[in-house]
């Protein structure tokens, strides 16, 4: 059983880990819109060489429904081919701190069969409801390696704006 001042220790630890992270410029977010038709998924290679911790997943619909699914290992086929712009959070130009280049890619063109489906999100807009969005903010501590981040659409062709914020630790 931990006590109330180690507990205090280990969040301030954390809050200070966030704020060194953010200022070594090791953060980093994506905000992909996205429009897939019925019988099409979208599959988003998620491709990290070191391990990252994952803030949040925004997911905002606003036609029609769509299932989310982050997979673990399978088979990947196709060509992800398809950049998808990756943005720094902490871009200010007065840090003293050493240019960092991420070590994630995330791109787009391909498909995956077989794997783990770590994590599932199923979200509708409706005419009462056109524009909807779900958020997982719980922090995720993951190794390097590649993830597969599949959109289904039902219902009709689903858009909405997939929104992913990480931290790197290399």
């Amino acid at each position: 059983m931990q006590s109330s001042t180690s507990y205090q220790t280990k969040e301030i630890q954390n809050i200070e880990q966030e704020n060194i992270a953010f200022f070594d410029r090791r953060m980093f977010r994506v905000s992909y819109p996205f429009s897939v038709a019925v019988g099409t998924p979208v599959v988003i290679k998620f491709a990290s060489a070191v391990n990252f911790v994952l803030r949040s997943q925004i997911l905002s619909v606003t036609a029609n429904g769509l299932t989310y699914e982050a997979v673990v290992g399978g088979a990947e086929s196709g060509s992800f081919s398809t950049p998808i712009q990756t943005w720094g959070v902490n871009r200010m130009t007065e840090s003293d701190a050493p240019a960092y280049v991420s070590q994630v890619t995330l791109n787009t063109g391909g498909a995956v069969t077989g794997g783990v489906v770590a994590e599932t999100i199923a979200i509708a807009a409706s005419n009462q409801t056109p524009n909807t969005t779900d958020t997982i903010a719980a922090k995720r501590g993951l190794p390097a390696g590649n993830y597969f981040l599949r959109m289904t659409a039902s219902g009709g062709t689903a858009t909405g704006t997939l929104s992913l914020l990480w931290e790197e630790r290399p």
